[in-house]
């Protein structure tokens, strides 16, 4: 004779959970939409089937718990969050659907992420497009996603008028050194926040 589900009983200090009895052992605790979602009833086959997709619920309902503390700290991107659920012990898959499922609830968005990141990187120095793209790609973030951040972010300043502003602020900096020395620092610096050669030379000659 197969075992079955003989129980299925409230919590005592959540009404949302309940608890699963095959016989007197209590073999799993689901929410009521869990529950539904699995098609729980009394009397219904304990089979190994139902153990697993339980087991991947909870799995799942464990990432998610993990997710929202994560996000309650400070904001992420979805391939971010995603690879520190999986750092935690979560399975891959759990990991994928649970930040698919925080996007489409509006939990992560990866467009406003990167946005906040370039106000902050170009709040006090002004960098290029390539040094914004690349930081934003170490973040998870895709290529498209960074172009239209970066377009929201910096509008249509050019390269040269950036790379110009970098450049003034740089020799502020280094004002009480010999001309050359100058030169070759800001030179260094412009080229660090991924200005071309040509670019930075330029910027130096307009700020000189």
């Amino acid at each position: 004779m197969s075992a079955c589900i003989t129980a299925i009983e409230a919590d005592h200090t959540d009404p949302n959970i309940r608890h699963i009895y095959v016989s007197e052992t209590c073999v799993a605790s689901l929410t009521i939409t869990e529950i539904e979602k699995l098609q729980i009833v009394l009397n219904k086959d304990w089979t190994e089937e139902l153990a697993c997709a339980i087991e991947d619920v909870q799995g799942n309902e464990k990432t998610r718990s993990i997710a929202l503390q994560l996000i309650s700290r400070r904001a992420w991107s979805k391939k971010e969050l995603s690879d520190r659920l999986i750092k935690r012990g979560s399975d891959a898959s759990a990991a994928s659907l649970i930040t698919e499922q925080l996007e489409e609830d509006g939990w992560l968005d990866d467009l406003a992420y990167a946005s906040a990141c370039i106000r902050e990187w170009i709040r006090i120095e002004p960098a290029s497009r390539r040094w914004l793209t690349h930081k934003l790609s170490g973040k998870g973030i895709t290529e498209n996603t960074a172009t239209q951040a970066i377009d929201e972010a910096i509008g249509d300043q050019s390269e040269q008028n950036a790379a110009t502003a970098l450049a003034k602020l740089r020799l502020v900096k280094v004002s009480t050194l010999d001309e050359s020395t100058q030169r070759r620092r800001v030179m260094s610096a412009l080229q660090r926040r991924g200005f071309s050669s040509d670019t930075a030379s330029e910027a130096i000659r307009r700020a000189t």
